[in-house]
């Protein structure tokens, strides 16, 4: 990047899962950026040559560092800005955020990809809505052509990732939906009585669950965002709040209620055992690979459910070193908090998956995750 800019420069997209925690970081820090969106021109000569791919989230920071991946990017934004800070000074609420931040972006997501991409009507709206996107901007007419490509490529690779994900067979589509609506319900009830999700003021915690929330839901087209809408009056409050988080109040202090326990447990019962099953998958295959390189992306299949329903599904490195995130938040945790923090995640059904012991260790090099000591 040769240029030099006085704001936060963010790569992303309204529509896009994973830009609305940063997003929501940046508005609620009031740190000044501006979105430069995520055309093909953009991708092409900017974010690839720094990053090496095409994924964004990406953030050109003023002085000149590049930030990358949503978690990791809310995590460089904490540091370099811990006024207004997003993460919970109790270790055993820092853990909770972390889970809840894992668990919107890992997990949840799938809930996500059936509403955008199975139903006929809102998955030619996603292919007409990414082409443009992809478009938007660009004077050069070959450009704006081969974005409207790119989108069907994308398109086609998420319809043949929906048969690896059970989202091809009607009792797992009936389950996202149920996880949806239930979620919806209990987030429902908690926002009622509680500000955000954990407590007076929001926490990372909050910025995950937008990317839940924001991109594929409130914003879609779909069945879920008119029952949210018609439903769910103080989700839907606390969504337009946090998409504009700037003009909301740092005062306040961090608690776990009994509604967010509630809440909680349910995600527990949908993906506790998805969770347990990658970080076993990860114990298995993660030892056998080189020290030190770049790991291989996938750990195979593990036989898991949803709910009810059971399924088989691909995990990755990634998935392991998003819960191994999780895994050191509750290493954090002091001897005197242990046994209360214990109680808590046996109850909400997190508690194998916090206190499990990985044989490896992942880190990132230059965007890439590598196997460490």
């Amino acid at each position: 990047m040769s240029e030099t800019i006085k704001d936060y420069e963010l790569v992303g997209s309204q529509p896009s899962y994973y830009s609305a925690k940063v997003r929501a970081c940046l508005q609620y820090k009031r740190l000044p950026y501006r979105e430069i969106g995520s055309n093909i021109e953009t991708i092409s000569q900017r974010v690839i040559p720094e990053t090496g791919d095409h994924l964004f989230p990406v953030i050109f920071c003023p002085d000149r560092e590049v930030l990358k991946d949503g978690c990791d990017i809310v995590e460089a934004l904490e540091k370099r800005h811990p006024e207004r800070s997003i993460l919970p000074e109790d270790p055993t609420l820092a853990t909770v955020a972390t889970l809840i931040e894992t668990l919107a972006d890992e997990y949840f997501a799938g809930a996500m990809i059936y509403y955008r991409w199975v139903p006929e009507d809102t998955r030619i709206w996603a292919l007409d809505m990414f082409a443009s996107l992809g478009a938007k901007g660009v004077k050069d007419a070959g450009l704006r052509e081969l974005a409207g490509g790119m989108a069907e490529g994308m398109a086609a690779g998420v319809q043949a990732r929906l048969p690896k994900i059970g989202l091809d067979r009607e009792e797992i589509q009936q389950e996202s939906i149920k996880i949806t609506h239930t979620f919806c319900d209990l987030l429902e009830k908690h926002l009622k009585d509680v500000p955000f999700l954990l407590g007076d003021r929001p926490s990372l915690a909050d910025l995950g669950m937008m990317n839940a929330m924001w991109g594929h839901l409130y914003m879609d087209p779909c069945e879920a965002s008119m029952y949210m809408r018609r439903h769910c009056t103080h989700l839907s409050q606390w969504v337009t709040n946090m998409h504009s988080a700037a003009g909301i109040s740092g005062e306040g202090e961090f608690y776990l209620a009994d509604t967010m326990k509630e809440a909680l447990a349910f995600l527990g019962e949908a993906y506790g055992h998805s969770a347990k099953a990658l970080l076993n998958a990860a114990d298995a295959r993660i030892p056998d690979m080189a020290m030190n390189e770049q790991v291989k992306p996938g750990l195979g299949k593990v036989d898991t459910y949803l709910l009810t329903q059971e399924l088989t599904r691909p995990v990755s490195t990634y998935g392991a070193w998003r819960l191994q995130r999780t895994i050191d938040r509750y290493k954090a945790i002091p001897e005197s908090q242990k046994s209360e923090a214990d109680t808590l995640l046996e109850d909400i059904g997190f508690l194998d998956v916090c206190n499990h012991a990985p044989s490896w260790r992942l880190e990132k090099q230059q965007f890439q995750l590598h196997r460490t000591k």
